[in-house]
């Protein structure tokens, strides 16, 4: 996921905690959140899954420094099978010498967790 992208998500999650309504789909958090789960669970994907967006994308506001999005995440298998999973993640902005993104993510069976600003990106179809 490019530095803009990652920028751009960002600012959305500090436009939901300051109250700010809009809609998720234009803002690109489903398309985010493609790249975003690939990465946290590339370790527990089977060869040839992807994601392709979120399906209901809801976010909830849960205190001054978390939002939590649910919805259903569509998966595919080799461009052949997909079919949706249940989705949520949790993103946290903290740090007060400098600022961190923790993001929590959820599909189906898979979970884990990463610091956004410092992740690496080694999934193929970032």
């Amino acid at each position: 996921m490019r530095s803009e992208a990652i920028d751009r998500f960002v600012l959305n999650i500090e436009r939901l905690i300051s109250g700010e309504v809009f809609d998720l789909y234009k803002a690109m958090i489903s398309s985010s959140f493609e790249y975003i789960a690939a990465e946290i669970l590339s370790d527990q994907l089977n060869e040839g899954i992807w994601y392709d967006g979120v399906s209901g994308l809801k976010a909830e506001v849960l205190d001054n420094n978390q939002v939590r999005f649910t919805g259903e995440m569509y998966v595919f298998f080799e461009q052949e099978k997909n079919w949706k999973e249940p989705f949520e993640s949790i993103v946290s902005i903290g740090g007060k010498i400098k600022k961190e993104v923790m993001v929590y993510v959820s599909i189906g069976g898979l979970e884990g967790n990463d610091e956004l600003l410092t992740m690496e990106w080694h999934y193929r179809n970032t």
